[in-house]
């Protein structure tokens, strides 16, 4: 709803309450003007009547004092014509020789009108028809006065006002669509020639966005004013290709929007590798030769070394002895990390600069942040620990396990930073930790977000063919196959024995003791993962491009994979991705995902 605000320039004399507002409409437009119609258009009109009712019409009109007023304004130059006119029409036998000898002077135009009109009534008939009644007549010569200028159409509507009220309409339509006229002549018509939109405007993305102040600022009060600029943006060009006033190149769907992301299959795919580097703080590019990135379930943060072009470069990342937060980018997928060290080796006529950091979520663990020892003072929910964690670090929390209420005293540690404390309660409930730099957010997912035995009937996340896969290998990774597990808590928790459905349960794994197994589902959860990771395994490992439809993989997905005749689905248990330069510049990108491929 928008409001309305009344503003009053004078003070009104005189007013009492209530006061009246009135809202008028807009001003009509202002008329035409229209000129009195001549002499002559008036007789033509009043021969359009029948025979016996001309001579009366005449004889009244050219008594009227308006009609005799509106001659002697007309013909006032010339006396002597007004004298004619009322001696003339009063003798028929003279009429034609009269009129012809009298007016013919005046406009030369008259002459022709009366030689064809003023010889009966017939033919009068026959001319009014063909020149003003007849509607294609009419239509046809509307249509020439609509491309002359302005003047002659107003010219040409003065005599056409007293015609058929068709043209009437037409006149105003005409007039009152005059800006719309205007608008489509200024229209371009044709295809657009292809040329590349370049911009370095921000691209928004989904999900909260995090301000990060890198410059310790001046106590202040009132109101904080943020300016952003696209000074530092990257430009990025797309390629418009040109035709009609539809675009060409619609914007493509998040890869989350399809399950599974598959790739095509073709003959032949085009890679154009992509390494890049960034400074998070102020985006300023650093040139980096080479870059690797690993991360698996049981690790809360991926570990990154990268290869820097020069001393230069690597000073970017330690500006003012402080460790920088970056962002990679390798083929159009970003990954976020913080600088903690780096290495150097020289020999003659090169020298060597590595960095080596792990993901932005090491802001939360040691060095750069203290640990402490803490015990929940009142009972909270599961992931309000988790909370408390989190508290003033500019980082959420995404909780996707089922959450339970743990009493008092349950929950404790000793000489812990925040994410090792989050890392301690996932694993405690059979889950993850998985960071996501880009919106600053921890998930905590569960370790086998589908179990071994219900992954067969899932649909996978991504599925990958041999076409985009480059090796494959395999290896046993096989264990004593349990049905079920006992798990019991402390001095608060419960105690149960987990079950896999549909089985005896007579294969019983070792007991597990958690102080937080204080509720079924804590039980259950970690019972679950326990159970799911027995049994009889292989270890794939599988070398696979990073493109448009094939995306970096996540711990925890279900990829299914078709190689050979062999097609089955596996679960992400961790994987690598590295991007190296040659000497000669080429630059090759790969993905090489370890996925677990289960049969019992």
């Amino acid at each position: 709803m928008t409001a309305i605000q009344l503003r009053f320039t004078r003070t009104g004399v005189g007013v009492v309450s209530p006061i009246l507002l009135r809202f008028g409409g807009d001003e009509p437009l202002p008329q035409i003007p229209i000129q009195e119609p001549n002499l002559i258009m008036v007789v033509a009109a009043r021969y359009t009547k029948g025979a016996g009712k001309q001579t009366q019409h005449l004889k009244t009109l050219w008594a009227s004092g308006d009609i005799s007023n509106a001659v002697s304004i007309r013909w006032s130059s010339n006396p002597i014509t007004i004298r004619l006119v009322y001696y003339v029409w009063a003798t028929t036998p003279l009429l034609t020789q009269q009129a012809v000898i009298g007016w013919s002077g005046n406009w030369p135009l008259l002459t022709q009108q009366l030689l064809t009109g003023w010889g009966g009534y017939k033919s009068i008939a026959n001319h009014l028809l063909t020149s003003w009644a007849v509607w294609p007549v009419v239509s046809q010569q509307l249509k020439t006065t609509w491309l002359p200028v302005l003047k002659l159409q107003q010219t040409q509507s003065r005599q056409l006002w007293q015609h058929t009220a068709i043209t009437e309409r037409f006149t105003d339509a005409f007039y009152n669509h005059g800006g719309d006229l205007t608008q489509a002549n200024k229209v371009v018509w044709g295809p657009r020639p292809p040329s590349y939109i370049c911009s370095n405007d921000a691209r928004p993305t989904k999900g909260v966005v995090t301000l990060r102040f890198h410059t310790a600022g001046q106590n202040s009060s009132g109101v904080i004013s943020l300016r952003f600029s696209n000074e530092h943006n990257p430009v990025v060009c797309v390629l418009d290709d040109g035709g009609g006033l539809i675009w060409p190149l619609p914007d493509l769907p998040t890869v989350d929007t399809s399950k599974p992301i598959t790739p095509p299959r073709r003959r032949s795919y085009i890679m154009q590798p992509e390494l890049r580097c960034y400074r998070v703080s102020d985006n300023t590019e650093i040139n980096i030769i080479s870059a690797n990135w690993s991360i698996s379930r049981s690790q809360w943060g991926a570990t990154v070394t990268m290869q820097c072009g020069s001393k230069g470069d690597k000073d970017l990342l330690f500006a003012g002895g402080i460790e920088q937060e970056f962002k990679l980018v390798i083929n159009g997928y970003e990954f976020y990390g913080l600088a903690e060290s780096f290495n150097y080796s020289g020999e003659f006529g090169s020298n060597s600069y590595t960095v080596v950091g792990r993901s932005s979520v090491a802001e939360l663990a040691s060095p750069h942040a203290p640990a402490r020892s803490y015990s929940n003072a009142t009972a909270k929910g599961i992931a309000a620990l988790i909370d408390d964690e989190l508290l003033g670090t500019g980082w959420s929390y995404q909780f996707d396990m089922t959450q339970f209420n743990v009493p008092a005293g349950v929950f404790s540690y000793t000489n812990k930073t925040p994410i090792e404390a989050i890392a301690q309660i996932a694993a405690a409930i059979g889950g993850m930790v998985y960071p996501d730099g880009a919106t600053k957010t921890i998930h905590i997912r569960p370790q086998w977000t589908v179990t071994p035995w219900a992954i067969a009937s899932t649909t996978p996340d991504v599925a990958a063919h041999d076409d985009v896969i480059f090796s494959l290998s395999s290896s046993p990774a096989s264990t004593p196959l349990y049905n079920a597990a006992f798990v019991r808590g402390e001095q608060q928790g419960l105690e149960a024995r987990v079950k896999r459905t549909g089985t005896a349960g007579d294969k019983v794994a070792a007991d597990v003791v958690e102080p937080l197994m204080v509720d079924s589902q804590a039980l259950r959860q970690r019972g679950t993962a326990e159970l799911a990771n027995s049994g009889r395994k292989d270890s794939v490992q599988l070398t696979m491009p990073i493109m448009d439809l094939l995306p970096p993989l996540i711990p925890g997905q279900v990829l299914g994979v078709t190689w050979q005749t062999e097609t089955f689905k596996t679960l992400v248990d961790s994987i690598a991705i590295s991007a190296q330069r040659s000497q000669d510049g080429k630059l090759t990108v790969r993905q090489n995902a370890g996925v677990l491929r289960c049969y019992e």
